[in-house]
């Protein structure tokens, strides 16, 4: 029988990293970390995966400076307190050993440490590297040019702003960053693992090194920008996690990170003996006076992604019964840029179509809140993405609330995919944003299981989620942030639900996506950093074409 853990002295330096594009992989919390590392503590000996994490990352780090246009002149690497100061004290031991000049500072506050952590002090004295005890009253070590810094000052477990000597220490690697490459080992030291929030100072690293798995806070919230380049190794303990299913309360529902391969194989199919009707109907409904632009935004999308037919059903118009017909002093809303899409009065727009997005730029008025009765009311089951203002009208409502929990009941089959930001989200749970952000893991989770449907909780590191299923995206960047853009996502949701993908397959495909339109295509060489909503809908087609062309879907 093959072991669980397949870890040797003799294969520590034998790493695979992987980012997170490479292959689909689990992203915990921190207790579900701790868990990992208790079950891998029964199976073989803590200091061992210690050594691994450190002899790993130097071999890592020693890599990526020969091959940088700068040769390094030194390393100065800084241990904490903890166990991820072992890493560092390893890590300096194997940066000796290779032959680089290397500085290892401790800061132990006065306190001795794990044996581990005793242990690692002893194999970088081994190695011929003299430990030098930082205190309070010392000055701060030089940073030069070339200077590579490796930052084990804290661990993951850090949920509060560091103070004193730590926090001088993590304001000078920042104040000299541009002088440096930052490794950080584990996370960036002041980061908070599970919120990616940082409570106070915080390494920005160039480069993370993630030991068994990736963490929430290293995609989420101000994580993201800090850990930079992200390289995650499971130290050859990846049978812990297949094996975890016996002890499913203890480790919770554990999120996903899904690579690009496997996003392909959500790609809606795309036949020769498709027609229009194969990619579905789509109802836009929304559109109060001077917010049009939100349901056009929409609906673009939609049929630049693939969707068959798409039409609106605009608030602003006179007249909701015909306005496809001209009557004097009516002139009914026509798209000048994409005459595809179809005007058409609400009963009829609901009998037309199969899939309806609501929600871009309805409003929260009485008309709004009719609007969304109406659909409601009718008899036809409809796939549904609701997004903004009827998220809005949704939490403020009771009488809407049971109306939707009624209109699931009756239309089982059918799909509802709810894409709240964090202050709708703490608007549907009666909370806060600061409450949302402080677990959006939990918070995704009460949506979904609240209104039985896929919830898709926007922000840095968007999670997807039903009662069953979680998934955080890996795509995206500040370009997103602007007016329209969640409008954009909604109708690309919709297009995938159109083209037959099932509810968590579309929406997590739509957010990949979306976020993958900030990404070169080919012949361009830069990342997307300011957008528009328009741009990000024109470069999600592109993309999409170019996805369509790396893979069999597109013939089926």
């Amino acid at each position: 029988m093959p072991e669980l853990i397949d870890l040797h002295p003799e294969n520590l330096g034998h790493a695979n990293w992987l980012q997170l594009d490479q292959k689909s992989m689990p992203v915990l919390s921190v207790k579900q970390i701790r868990a990992m590392e208790q079950a891998a503590f029964s199976h073989i000996d803590s200091f061992l995966l210690m050594q691994a994490a450190g002899v790993r990352s130097a071999l890592k780090i020693v890599d990526q400076i020969a091959h940088s246009e700068t040769h390094a002149t030194r390393c100065l690497v800084l241990a904490g307190p903890g166990n991820n100061g072992g890493d560092a004290c390893i890590v300096a031991g194997e940066l000796k050993r290779k032959g680089l000049h290397v500085d290892l500072l401790q800061v132990t506050e006065g306190k001795q440490g794990s044996k581990d952590r005793m242990q690692a002090v002893l194999w970088a004295l081994a190695h011929g590297v003299q430990p030098i005890e930082i205190e309070s009253g010392m000055s701060l070590p030089e940073i030069g040019m070339g200077t590579v810094i490796v930052d084990g000052l804290l661990g993951i477990a850090c949920d509060r702003a560091p103070q004193g000597l730590i926090e001088r220490l993590i304001q000078q690697i920042n104040a000299h960053r541009h002088l440096a490459r930052v490794y950080a080992l584990d996370c960036p030291s002041g980061l908070n693992c599970d919120t990616g929030s940082a409570p106070g100072a915080a390494v920005q690293a160039h480069t993370t090194f993630s030991y068994l798995a990736c963490k929430h806070g290293l995609l989420s919230d101000q994580g993201k920008g800090l850990c930079g380049e992200l390289w995650i190794d499971t130290l050859n303990c990846d049978a812990l996690l297949e094996t975890r299913g016996a002890n499913t309360v203890k480790w919770g529902l554990v999120v996903q990170a899904v690579s690009r391969l496997d996003q392909l194989q959500r790609l809606p199919r795309r036949n020769h003996e498709h027609h229009k009707g194969s990619f579905g109907s789509l109802a836009v409904l929304g559109g109060q006076r001077g917010m049009v632009g939100a349901c056009l935004l929409s609906a673009r999308t939609a049929l630049m992604l693939g969707c068959g037919r798409v039409a609106l059903t605009l608030l602003n118009e006179e007249d909701m019964h015909l306005p496809d017909i001209q009557h004097q002093g009516q002139t009914p809303f026509l798209d000048l840029v994409f005459p595809e899409i179809m005007n058409k009065g609400l009963q009829s727009n609901l009998e037309f179509a199969d899939t309806v997005v609501i929600g871009p730029g309805l409003g929260q008025n009485d008309e709004a809140l009719n609007m969304v009765h109406a659909l409601l009311e009718h008899d036809k089951g409809l796939n549904m993405v609701w997004d903004a203002d009827a998220l809005n009208l949704l939490a403020a409502n009771s009488a809407l609330r049971m109306r939707l929990e009624h209109y699931r009941r009756k239309h089982r089959s059918k799909s509802l995919v709810l894409t709240p930001h964090p202050l709708e989200a703490a608007r549907l749970l009666q909370s806060t944003t600061e409450m949302i952000q402080a677990d959006r893991v939990k918070a995704a989770q009460s949506l979904a299981s609240q209104f039985d449907c896929t919830v898709v909780l926007k922000g840095t590191g968007s999670l997807i989620c039903k009662p069953n299923q979680i998934e955080i995206n890996t795509t995206g960047g500040p370009a997103l942030a602007t007016a329209g853009s969640g409008d954009v996502l909604a109708g690309a949701i919709a297009a995938m639900l159109g083209q037959g993908l099932d509810e968590f397959k579309a929406a997590s495909f739509a957010v990949y996506l979306h976020g993958l339109s900030l990404e070169p295509l080919a012949g361009e060489r830069e990342f997307l950093y300011v957008s528009h909503a328009s741009e990000i809908a024109g470069r999600m087609k592109r993309w999409l074409n170019h996805l369509l062309g790396q893979s069999a879907r597109r013939y089926g």
